[in-house]
């Protein structure tokens, strides 16, 4: 039997009960010195714990240094509340006292350990049915699947939350949070470009990945991953205590634990986030396009390919215009097979160092980097210049959820503006806002995409947002 197949009993007997605390503590801390987080939503509860087992504690839980101080916690308070452990190792830091102490916030995280993955089903109507169970399991199976793919999954453990799946997946190497400096006159920390960068590492660097890729099996499924959990702060489920709701409980537990090394996760994400070698290969969790088709560049034709006419043109925005507009012409021309001694090129060639003012490099890519009309129409978002390629080519099915009845010049204004994310991308706002729509109902819809535009134009601008009007909101709101 799986395990999600068990009633609560059976399953704490055959699954939980074969992973110990002391387990998951040598997985966690990884035999070395670190501070976990017990977090406890009530104050005093908190204060009381503290005082009883003589352990340092903040407003958000308790911190312990071992597996034996854990297991006390825990006996002490799991009757009482449900509680969490901190994903990440805590440390001390100042606080505006003037004081050296733990705490839950992210000036707090001394180091990044993992990528958290917490997945619950959507419809949150009492607790979760085996169903429901085995759907964020299935989820969770398909993300170790992809991982395994590079060799990631050897290090990972799997938690039932009471009423979903979490993920702990293991770097094999931590990423350090910084020192930051505590301004004692703005009562406030002093936060510097390093610490910023460290904080967003899994986020930009596998997160967003990881949310696409569970995108496409929501409406199966009918479970989804929690975005906020690539944060460095989050707390997670702790094994062996209970989940407090609907007026009863459910027991967490370890359903699956490896612990061996994830050789090159931490470079990797590192890398992707850092952007510094764009090609370097494909994302994990995407999908590279190969087939050119259509696109093929053909002897004779060179100077009249739309990519070639395009890079030719004067004034071109400075940025990414080699990352990008140039690799990729790189990578379709040999994939063309194209003749790059040929007096066609040559002349091409010539021409584009001209315009460019630069010498120009003809070295053709490595064939693991594919052309990738994407990464192309990335370039034309990002300049705001009208895309030479279809966006999003594949979505085919239409929706009727009422897009043709909003009209630029006849908006009004819409006071309740769509507050938008700051951290986010414009397709990633409008994919959320597209999940919102419901197909038919035109009143409810306008309604959400006049609240979105006018998001859109407090976050972007007047500019950007008709180009996205123009160009991309069509294609999110009313294709599936």
């Amino acid at each position: 039997m799986y395990w999600y197949e068990y009633d609560e009993k059976e399953r704490i007997q055959n699954v939980y009960s074969k992973f110990n605390l002391d387990d998951f503590w040598d997985f966690w801390s990884s035999g070395q010195h670190k501070i976990m987080e017990v977090r406890i939503k009530d104050y005093e509860l908190i204060k009381q714990t503290a005082k009883q087992l003589n352990i340092p504690y903040s407003a958000s839980g308790v911190y312990v240094s071992n597996a034996n101080l854990l297991k006390k916690v825990i006996a002490y308070v799991r009757d009482r509340a449900t509680i969490w452990f901190g994903v990440n190792p805590r440390k001390r830091n100042w606080n505006a006292y003037g004081n050296k102490v733990y705490g839950g916030k992210d000036v707090n995280i001394q180091t990044v350990d993992f990528i958290f993955i917490d997945i619950d089903r959507i419809k949150k109507v009492g607790f979760a049915t085996n169903e429901d169970l085995k759907n964020s399991d299935i989820l969770a199976n398909k993300i170790l699947d992809r991982l395994k793919t590079e060799k990631w999954n050897k290090g990972y453990i799997k938690i039932c939350s009471g009423n979903g799946v979490q993920l702990l997946i293991k770097l094999d190497f931590p990423i350090v949070m910084p020192n930051v400096i505590y301004d004692a006159k703005t009562k406030d920390f002093i936060i510097n470009d390093e610490f910023e960068y460290n904080k967003e590492v899994v986020r930009k660097g596998i997160g967003a990945q990881i949310l696409r890729f569970g995108r496409n099996f929501k409406d199966e499924l009918m479970a989804d991953i929690d975005k906020s959990g690539f944060n460095i702060g989050r707390v997670a489920a702790l094994p062996v205590t209970k989940n407090f709701k609907h007026d009863g409980y459910r027991w967490r537990g370890i359903v699956e634990l490896e612990d061996k090394a994830n050789v090159g996760l931490s470079d990797y994400i590192v890398s992707k986030w850092e952007d510094l070698k764009l090609y370097k290969e494909k994302a994990v969790f995407g999908k590279v396009r190969t087939n050119i088709g259509k696109d093929k560049i053909k002897e004779g034709k060179l100077m009249k390919h739309k990519l070639v006419q395009f890079i030719l043109k004067p004034d071109l925005p400075i940025g990414e215009t080699n990352n990008k507009l140039w690799f990729q012409l790189k990578c379709l021309l040999r994939d063309s097979k194209f003749d790059m001694s040929s007096p066609e090129y040559r002349k091409f060639h010539q021409k584009l160092e001209k315009n460019w003012k630069t010498r120009i490099s003809s070295n053709l890519p490595d064939k693991k980097f594919g052309f990738d009309v994407n990464i192309l129409n990335s370039f034309f978002i990002n300049n705001l210049i009208p895309p030479i390629y279809d966006i999003l080519p594949h979505r085919t099915e239409r929706r009727d959820v009422g897009y043709h009845l909003l009209d630029w010049d006849g908006i009004q204004l819409h006071d309740d503006a769509a507050e938008l994310p700051q951290d986010t991308t414009i397709q990633q706002d409008l994919f959320e806002y597209s999940n919102k729509l419901v197909d038919g109902d035109y009143i409810y819809n306008i309604e959400i995409m006049l609240k979105f535009l006018m998001g859109c134009r407090i976050k972007y601008g007047e500019e950007a947002t008709r180009y996205y009007y123009e160009h991309l909101f069509e294609r999110y709101f009313s294709y599936k």
